[in-house]
C-alpha cells in the first residue's frame, strides 16, 4: 500500500524539525506534505527543506488544514502526525498492518502527552491501559477514501475537536477506528502546557454538541451541572488514592485537571445551549 504523510504545523520550527527527520528516515512515503498556518517563527523555511508540497491553510484552522491535506494526498494511506510528537521504533510497520481489514478507516498509537514530566506521563500511561476508547490525529493512519466518503474534515472547526467529529461519522459509516494501545508516540509538555490543552479540547464545538445530544436532554443543563459538579468533587476526594498509583504529585494535578475541563465546558455549553 502507498502512503503519503501530512503534517499540520503552526509556530512549531524547532519541533517540525525534529518530526521530519524522523518521518523521512523511518516511514517509507510516496508523498510528504505540509499544511501550515501562519507562523511567527520559521515553520514554513523548515518545511520546505523536506518537500516542494507545502502549503498554507489560509488560517482557517485545523479542521481546514487537515481536510486540505486529505485533499492533496493520492496514495491509499495518509499518515496524519502532528509535529510535535516523537515516534517511536516501529511506529510505522506496527500500525499498517491493520488495513488488511477493509472496514478499518483509521489506525492510531497511544500519545503520551507530558513527556518530560513525569507525573503526566504516568499518567497517560495509566489512562492508556485503563480506558477503552480513543481518537485523534496526532499519529494516525487513514483510509483516504474512507474519509472522502464521510465527507473529509470539517473545515469550519477552528478549534480542537475535527479529530472526534470524524470519529463519529467514520463509525456512523460502519468503518472501524482501531487504537493500538501497544503503540506510543511521545509530547513533550509541562504542566502549564497540559492544562492550557485542556482547555482547549474542553470548548471543542463539535464535543459540546455531542454532550448536549447525550446528556443534556431538552435543553436543560441542570442535569450536566450536577455531573460535572459531582466529577469535581470526586476528583478531590479519589484524587489522593489515585495519584498514588500514578504519581504523588497527582493529588494537586488532577483534581485541577477536572477543574480546567469542567468550568470550560460549563461556560461554552450554558451559551451554546442556551443557542440552539
Amino acid at each position: 500500500m502507498n502512503v503519503d504523510v501530512v503534517v499540520c504545523v503552526k509556530n512549531r520550527a524547532e519541533s517540525l524539525d525534529r518530526i521530519l527527520q524522523q518521518i523521512v528516515r523511518e516511514i517509507p512515503f510516496k508523498n510528504l506534505i505540509i499544511i501550515y498556518g501562519s507562523s511567527k517563527d520559521k515553520t514554513k523555511e523548515v518545511a520546505e527543506r523536506y518537500t516542494n508540497q507545502v502549503f498554507w491553510d489560509g488560517d482557517k484552522g485545523l479542521g481546514a488544514a487537515r481536510k486540505l491535506g486529505m485533499e492533496k494526498a493520492t496514495s491509499e494511506i495518509v499518515a496524519m502526525i502532528d509535529s510535535d510528537v516523537i515516534l517511536t521504533k516501529g511506529w510505522y510497520g506496527r500500525l499498517i498492518k491493520y488495513f488488511e481489514d477493509p472496514k478499518v478507516a483509521a489506525v492510531m498509537g497511544t500519545c503520551i502527552y507530558g513527556y518530560g514530566c513525569k507525573p503526566l506521563e504516568l499518567y497517560h500511561e495509566y489512562m492508556r491501559l485503563n480506558i477503552r476508547e480513543d481518537w485523534g490525529c496526532h499519529n494516525t493512519l487513514f483510509r483516504r477514501d474512507a474519509v472522502l466518503e464521510v465527507g473529509n474534515f470539517d473545515e469550519t472547526i477552528q478549534g480542537a475537536g475535527e479529530d472526534f467529529d470524524l470519529y463519529l461519522r467514520l463509525l456512523n459509516a460502519g468503518y472501524t477506528w482501531v487504537w493500538a494501545k501497544e503503540v506510543v508516540v511521545y509530547h513533550p509538555m509541562n504542566m502549564l502546557e497540559y492544562l492550557h490543552h485542556l482547555h482547549w479540547w474542553a470548548k471543542s464545538s463539535c464535543r459540546l454538541r455531542h454532550i448536549i445530544s447525550t446528556d443534556v436532554k431538552g435543553k436543560s443543563l441542570f442535569r450536566f451541572y450536577f455531573n460535572q459538579i459531582r466529577l469535581i468533587l470526586e476528583a478531590f476526594m479519589t484524587g489522593i488514592w489515585f495519584s498514588i498509583e500514578i504519581h504523588p504529585t497527582m493529588i494537586i494535578y488532577y483534581p485541577l485537571m477536572r477543574i480546567v475541563i469542567t468550568m470550560t465546558r460549563l461556560k461554552g455549553l450554558k451559551n451554546f445551549a442556551f443557542r440552539t
